[in-house]
């Protein structure tokens, strides 16, 4: 089967988005904090303000940096096991992520919010370890550590606690530096860890179009070790983006691709995403809504722009609304599926609930179920003179007793099936007469989990290695 993407825009709609989001680079430009960036831009082509921080990029500048950026990349976990390979227009299903950034731990058994901490971080990073549908360990912020060094001491936490690849928020770029140290501890080496990046990074664009200097010093660093970031683009509509869908779109399509010339000139051959956090502005509460109609729209026009551009693209479909419990599985299904068949290679939230400040263990469990769901759809089905099975339906005739056939003893086990663990598909009226719900029986493996998954602990020196630059940063940037 071929991939079956949702391509919601016309070649016209994309033409007519391109040539916009070009104008608004060209005419109201980036604003970036950066003199060393401004002057390397301007290098490259650019029109810098004279007497301000605006760069003015022009087209083809635009287009050296989609030329420029990897098309496919590697994103290594702590053995070859755990590698997942990026790639634009991918025919199989994204990879899956844990939400990024939560502060708050979320209990569905008693329905209760509290401070995460150090020892959860550890917790969450052994069960998405032990989750199969699971790649990618998102950064965490614990609440009951000095904040001056929390990003510091939890990638330690996950790195010691999972072997999976790792998105390791950080504060600014002195933090980065040990985060950094810590890698290298890991991955045996910097050349190592060029070659197989177990982390990527971060460098945040303020909406609309403003870079911080810290931003592209975090990015300077990053560069050195050639580590694949990703620039999160946080449009509210009506808010920091036009009131309008289209207006929003442009507003995004042109920082995704000033982003990308930022990346690519000052440091070629970076891998990157196209990643869009989408929200809208509820006007008549004044709240934010990161699920409604309109939010798919545009993402969906957002990620067939990135599969223009053959950059891959990172969906955070999963993070979850401030809504019942009942609500957050529709909102949840119908956005994974949805991002999914837009074409993404990634889809990120995983386990997040209240807009992405709070993580579930028990939604990490149903939401690997969800993943597993989505994954075997995009698989498709074979289609070959056996699977036909025009002689199988001559034999049988009209008796309609398949199950007698040879045909269906010889594909029994040989066609795919989806198994679920957790969605109990008995009968309606029998499943009323047990007290027993998806959340209980993701709360049961959970517990299986942390009873029984191991992780290979790292090697005695190099944990000793990540304690010294621990203490090291603690000494540092902690106050006296």
């Amino acid at each position: 089967m071929q991939p079956n993407h949702y391509d919601m825009l016309s070649e016209q709609d994309v033409q007519q988005i391109h040539e916009a989001s070009l104008q608004v680079l060209q005419e109201t430009g980036l604003a970036v904090d950066h003199p060393e960036a401004r002057e390397q831009l301007a290098d490259a082509g650019a029109e810098v303000e004279s007497n301000g921080n605006r760069v003015f990029i022009p087209a083809d500048m635009v287009e050296n940096a989609i030329q420029k950026a990897p098309k496919s990349f590697i994103l290594a976990g702590r053995s070859a096991e755990y590698d997942m390979l990026v790639s634009s227009g991918i025919s199989h299903a994204p990879v899956a992520r844990s939400v990024g950034g939560p502060l708050n731990y979320f209990d569905f058994s008693n329905h209760q919010s509290r401070q995460l901490t150090i020892h959860d971080c550890a917790d969450l990073a052994r069960i998405v370890d032990a989750l199969p549908n699971l790649n990618i360990c998102g950064g965490l912020s614990p609440q009951d550590i000095p904040q001056q060094t929390y990003d510091i001491e939890t990638l330690k936490t996950l790195l010691e606690y999972g072997r999976k690849h790792i998105w390791a928020l950080t504060t600014d770029s002195a933090n980065l530096k040990f985060q950094l140290e810590m890698m290298e501890v890991v991955s045996g080496g910097s050349f190592e860890l060029q070659q197989r990046p177990i982390c990527s990074g971060i460098v945040c664009i303020i909406d609309p179009l403003y870079f911080p200097r810290d931003e592209i010093e975090r990015l300077l660093l990053y560069g050195r070790y050639n580590l694949p970031i990703r620039v999160p683009l946080v449009p509210m509509v009506g808010a920091n983006s036009p009131y309008t869908l289209a207006g929003t779109m442009v507003q995004t399509n042109a920082e995704a691709l000033g982003s990308l010339v930022l990346l690519q000139t000052l440091c070629p051959g970076i891998p990157t995403w196209y990643y869009v956090i989408m929200e809208t502005m509820e006007m008549r509460q004044g709240s934010m809504q990161l699920f409604n109609p309109e939010v798919m729209l545009l993402l969906n026009g957002l990620y067939q722009m990135a599969r223009t551009y053959q950059i891959p693209a990172v969906a955070s479909a999963l993070i979850g609304s401030n809504c019942q419990s009942q609500q957050i599985m529709f909102e949840r299904g119908t956005s994974l599926l949805m991002t999914a068949l837009a074409g993404v290679s990634e889809i990120g939230g995983v386990g997040g609930v209240g807009n992405g400040m709070m993580i579930s263990p028990d939604l990490l469990a149903i939401d690997n179920e969800m993943i597993a769901f989505v994954k075997r759809y995009l698989e498709g089905f074979e289609i070959s003179p056996d699977t036909l099975a025009v002689d199988a339906i001559h034999r049988v005739g009209h008796s309609g007793k398949f199950l007698e056939d040879i045909h269906t003893l010889n594909h029994l086990r040989k066609e795919v099936r989806f198994r679920p663990i957790l969605f109990d598909w008995r009968p309606f009226l029998d499943q009323q007469t047990d007290e027993k719900t998806i959340y209980h029986r993701a709360q049961e493996r959970i517990a299986a989990i942390r009873q029984d998954h191991e992780v290979e602990p790292l090697e005695p020196e190099q944990q000793k290695e990540l304690h010294a630059i621990l203490a090291a940063a603690q000494k540092e940037l902690l106050p006296s």
